[in-house]
């Protein structure tokens, strides 16, 4: 047997030849040989000591399940099992005369403590944000939704990265359905690296080629657990902080928790004065572009005046200048969001207001074009999610385009497009865009309702259970 452990030493070391950090140890405890087999750079040495050694010197006859005192132990007689638990920061015993393997989990936990989101921003609610480490993250799921209805399937994807992905949902609410699916595109899913959310998003979303986020992103806690509550499905994964949500509509991208901690007047001016920017992100630059070259008659007298005294002198079409200082401001936002914090916000505000002037003192743009610009990168910043965001800003760059060919008329024909193509577009099944007209839809899209008139969950995800409040107020007879 002693051969045996010698030929099972050699296959390890030619498995990880060349990896300077591999360990293989030879221990001897009361006549009994004993193999070490781990990263000494994924391991804790303290736990190795305490939970591994020092049992086996106090008891070198006994079984080793008796023995060793770690909680994560599994045990293989498969080789290439036991190459995947090193990798993945396991130390792998092997003790002489037997055949089997164990996998003792003695990993070094290491990774920054858990902080406030730092891409969305709180102004009620929970202060506690996902971090890169997917245990630490499913621990604070269970710590809020502290239920046997929170399910959390595991799934190891992507050949060489191994990377590790949870799926979350409460199964007296979620729909089976959206599971299955869910779980065959997971499987399916044949790739060497995976890196999420962004790969995640690109390998299950339904339409390939669609600008519009099909999934949600969020790194807040809260937002996902009341997602959960709704019936929805929460994926996180490790190596990132931020969680995905699925499947969700085009409403979906316009709500943000903070609507529920406010008066319920307040949340639905905010919600409805956030659809109010989608339309001005995409449409003000174009209207501007339309009423300057095409249609001045449109606006009164006074005003059409002014526009076009400012336009006397411009150097270059309308159509020029309201693509240049959009480009422009991509251009500041990227610069902004790259650089160090402090001198990312101080080139943000210097660079804006230097390079306004300057371009129209220079007669390249006119006073109203910085205006209208201005405008609309605020509107598009009101937005709460950031793809949502970005997305809504490209497309106005077609929308001027078409407006300088068409005018107003273009822009209606834009708009037109865009509805069409939202109504024919799907995710798992369930419709992208449905227009909340039905009273039960509209309570919760557009505006928000107050609580006690929450009674049902959305029926965009179809939950199994739709009843979320049965007695609101009843302690007022």
């Amino acid at each position: 047997m002693t051969s045996y452990v010698a030929a099972s030493e050699q296959c390890f070391k030619e498995q990880f030849l060349g990896q300077s950090d591999f360990q293989a140890k030879p221990l001897s405890v009361g006549g009994t040989e004993y193999r070490l087999y781990y990263y000494e750079t994924m391991v804790d040495s303290s736990l190795v000591q305490d939970f591994i050694l020092k049992p086996l010197l106090a008891r070198p006859s006994d079984p080793v399940r008796e023995v060793v005192s770690i909680l994560d132990y599994t045990e293989t007689e498969h080789m290439e099992e036991a190459f995947e638990a090193i990798v993945h920061g396991k130390t792998v015993l092997h003790r002489e005369g037997e055949s089997r393997y164990y996998l003792l989990g003695a990993d070094l936990k290491k990774g920054r403590s858990i902080n406030i989101p730092t891409n969305e921003r709180i102004l009620r609610g929970s202060n506690e944000a996902f971090i890169e480490n997917i245990d630490t993250n499913l621990n604070l799921m269970r710590k809020l939704i502290p239920s046997t209805d929170l399910v959390v399937n595991s799934y190891s994807l992507g050949r060489l990265s191994k990377t590790k992905v949870a799926v979350m949902y409460i199964k007296s609410v979620a729909n089976l359905c959206f599971l299955e699916e869910l779980d065959r595109r997971l499987q399916s899913i044949d790739i060497d690296y995976l890196d999420a959310p962004g790969f995640l998003d690109e390998l299950v979303r339904e339409t390939k080629f669609s600008l519009f986020p099909q999934l949600l992103i969020t790194e807040r806690t809260d937002r996902a657990r009341s997602y959960l509550m709704e019936g929805k499905i929460v994926v996180v994964t490790s190596g990132s902080p931020d969680s995905i949500v699925l499947p969700v509509t085009f409403w979906s991208f316009f709500q943000s928790p903070d609507d529920y901690h406010i008066s319920w007047l307040l949340g639905s001016f905010y919600r409805l004065l956030r659809l109010v920017c989608f339309l001005l992100t995409i449409g003000l630059p174009a209207f501007y572009v339309s009423v300057s070259s095409y249609n001045p008659q449109l606006l009164p007298i006074n005003f059409a005046n002014t526009l076009q005294s400012s336009l006397k002198y411009v150097t270059f079409p309308p159509i020029f200048e309201t693509i240049a200082m959009m480009l422009l401001l991509e251009i500041l936002r990227e610069a902004t969001v790259r650089l160090a914090s402090p001198v990312g916000q101080a080139i943000g505000v210097v660079g804006g207001i230097v390079v306004g002037t300057v371009v129209v003192q220079s007669n390249l743009a006119s006073n109203t074009m910085v205006i209208v610009a201005a405008m609309t990168g605020l509107a598009s910043f009101i937005i709460p999610s950031y793809e949502m965001s970005s997305a809504v800003r490209l497309l106005s760059y077609p929308a001027v385009l078409l407006s300088s060919f068409l005018g107003l008329f273009g822009l209606v024909i834009f708009f037109m497009m865009i509805v069409i193509y939202l109504c024919q577009m799907s995710m798992m099944g369930q419709p992208y865009f449905t227009p909340p007209f039905a009273l039960s839809e509209f309570k919760d899209t557009l505006i928000r309702s107050p609580i006690w008139n929450l009674r049902q969950r959305p029926d965009q995800t179809a939950p199994r259970n739709r009843m979320r409040l049965r007695h609101p107020r009843s302690w007022k007879k």
